[in-house]
């Protein structure tokens, strides 16, 4: 039987529904203690500007999984009287809630460390500031420690950009249009002028909604979006805090979210499955740009008034985020070597 067959013959109502570009070792669902290590993975992941938890849940061969039980939890909506739409929806959350519980945990833990509550640094010159923010914030704004937690996840992005290349069926040059494009596309969203941000309701239910649509995407990074909107410090200090009259708006824009986002993978995976897999490769590519270690300051916030965090030559100490880089791509080639063999890479 061939794969379009069987993609064919897959309804919504199934489980084991089979996502195109998948083995079909992904219809064995993964083990209990490989999705608390996706979340936990997932949730660091998508605490960190510039890299997706898609990539990491595709890394881990979990994410054909996580985007077939979404899918699947969601046909309740559209079939809210048939008693197999709420059997799928008991699977579906049977199998989603160890993985997302450990995903906000971690994405708590992981913002902690990175942004924590960081003094305000307004009226104050980069030198300044950077003696204050050395006791007091997270790893992302001290000026010691930056470069290496920047350099680690570049690392770590620049060895998953070949993961979606080698799932194409085939191998064909058209391909480079929408590896270009892909790229083009996440390089001008990293070099757009950030915004001031908001914190009204309508901004905090958009910004769930773009950030977790584009989380989904392996190569695209719901962090770095925030950042771009302005909305990244305001929403990790709201976690630090747990403030619930911010987090509830994000938590209604990331339910709608998916409902948007999840079909539209599905959809491009079945119709056009090669140029989507160039085309995240593309976009991780481009993504590197947000992750390149040496700034000329590392506040976003102070933007406006520090001017742009410009990408700087390397300089000081520069092997340490070398050997930081090095070690994000070791950790990649040990985690593809624990994933499951895929029937397309062996014919």
């Amino acid at each position: 039987m061939s794969r379009r067959t069987i993609v064919r013959q897959c309804g919504i109502a199934s489980v084991n529904c089979w996502l195109p570009g998948e083995s079909m070792s992904a219809m064995n669902e993964p083990s209990l203690a490989r999705r608390l290590c996706c979340g936990a993975a997932m949730g660091v992941a998508d605490a960190v500007p510039g890299v997706s938890g898609g990539t990491i849940a595709l890394i881990m061969g979990v994410y054909g999984a996580l985007i077939r039980h979404l899918h699947l939890g969601m046909a309740v909506l559209r079939a809210p009287r048939q008693a197999e739409s709420w059997r799928n929806l008991g699977r579906s959350l049977l199998f989603l809630a160890p993985l997302l519980c450990c995903l906000a945990v971690f994405l708590i833990m992981t913002t902690r460390l990175l942004v924590g509550s960081p003094p305000t640094v307004a009226g104050l010159s980069i030198a300044e500031a950077d003696q204050l923010l050395a006791d007091e914030a997270g790893w992302l704004l001290r000026r010691e420690s930056a470069p290496l937690v920047y350099a680690l996840f570049f690392g770590l992005v620049a060895a998953s950009i070949p993961l979606p290349l080698a799932r194409r069926r085939q191998q064909h040059w058209g391909h480079l249009l929408p590896f270009a494009g892909g790229a083009a596309l996440a390089a001008l969203v990293v070099l757009l002028p950030p915004s001031a941000g908001s914190i009204h309701p309508l901004a905090l239910l958009i910004a769930g909604a773009l950030a977790i649509s584009v989380m989904l995407l392996p190569g695209i990074s719901g962090s770095l979006l925030l950042l771009i909107l302005g909305m990244y410090h305001p929403i990790s200090e709201a976690l630090n805090r747990l403030d619930l009259s911010i987090l509830i708006w994000v938590m209604l824009g990331v339910g709608a979210g998916v409902l948007l986002i999840v079909p539209a993978i599905k959809s491009l995976l079945e119709r056009a499955h090669d140029g989507t897999m160039a085309c995240l490769a593309g976009l991780m590519m481009g993504s590197l740009l947000a992750l390149w270690p040496w700034k000329s300051h590392y506040v976003p916030k102070q933007i406006n008034e520090w001017g742009p965090m410009a990408l700087q030559a390397p300089s000081g100490a520069w092997w340490w985020p070398l050997l930081a880089m090095l070690l994000g791509t070791l950790i990649i080639l040990i985690v593809r070597g624990f994933e499951p063999r895929q029937e397309s890479e062996v014919g």
